[in-house]
């Protein structure tokens, strides 16, 4: 576990920030969908305020001595000379979609398919992504951007210019975890994230894992002199880009399994960080 802090400056009490999500992609799958994957990345380029934060398994990387492994259900792009280091073939396809949004980049999390690389092939794949993007966006080695499998991220968000005397500031803190559990109901999903959200002080808290969205809204109570408030806490799911069935092709996991269909949507958190009242300054949609 990790603790990135990013800091932002001349931000008045109009501007509105957007996180967007990037995560459970599976890359090199061929139930990927790969054009709602360029456009994302469209849409974070075209908003000078639009970050992301990446959720992990940004690539299927099942490679072919895994027991999962099934020709039928590689991506159409996959060559017979990419099968020679499958995984490397699918991570440079990643990073070439994502190489123009590579410097508004908050962090990354580490995903259980990153995971299994290196468990079973000793290969450090996620470490490969975090340190390619932070070269595509001209960080120094020493940039903190990888978070691990959980971790968290504080936003820090200040009325003066940088360099200049800090004046007033506004801090929402983000609990990232690439998620757990599953099932087929929502329920069950509902309970992780409710329950994630209530053992963590923070402001947000983004999953991801199961494949699909969901947003859940609660608040904690306390007194602050002679005075009950009741503070804004957000929970999020974030989606993926991977279809739950292939065209004319082998059944894909979610069909294997009986799991019911999930729409490819996501989840974008908007922050107004100098909002008069701290419940106003951070909401999701769900896109």
């Amino acid at each position: 576990m990790r603790i990135i802090t990013r800091d932002f400056f001349d931000v008045t009490r109009p501007d509105i920030f957007t996180i967007a999500d990037i995560g459970d992609v599976h890359i090199g799958a061929a139930a990927c969908d790969e054009k709602r994957l360029r456009d994302k990345v469209d849409r974070i380029a075209g908003d000078e305020r639009c970050y992301w934060i990446g959720l992990g398994d940004y690539c299927d990387f099942i490679n072919r001595s895994d027991p999962r492994f099934s020709p039928g259900s590689l991506a159409k792009w996959i060559t017979m000379a990419d099968l020679a280091d499958l995984a490397a073939a699918q991570r440079d396809r990643f990073l070439d979609i994502v190489k123009p949004i590579a410097g508004k980049c908050l962090a990354l999390v580490e995903g259980n398919h990153e995971t299994a690389i290196t468990k079973h092939y000793e290969r450090g794949i996620y470490s490969e992504i975090v340190t390619a993007i932070k070269q595509f966006a001209g960080h120094p080695d020493d940039y903190k951007l990888g978070v691990g499998y959980n971790g968290w991220l504080i936003l820090n968000f200040y009325r003066s210019p940088k360099g200049k005397r800090l004046a007033q500031s506004s801090k929402i803190s983000i609990n990232l975890h690439h998620g757990f559990g599953g099932g087929k109901l929502a329920g069950g999903k509902a309970l992780n994230l409710e329950r994630w959200l209530w053992n963590h002080e923070c402001d947000i808290a983004i999953l991801g894992h199961t494949h699909n969205t969901m947003t859940i809204t609660g608040a904690r109570e306390s007194v602050v002199g002679k005075t009950v408030q009741h503070k804004k806490m957000l929970g999020v799911i974030g989606g993926t880009f991977l279809g739950s069935f292939n065209q004319d092709g082998p059944s894909t996991y979610s069909e294997v399994n009986g799991y019911f269909p999930l729409p490819l949507t996501s989840v974008e958190i908007g922050l107004r960080p100098h909002a008069k009242d701290f419940n106003d300054r951070f909401w999701a949609v769900t896109i």
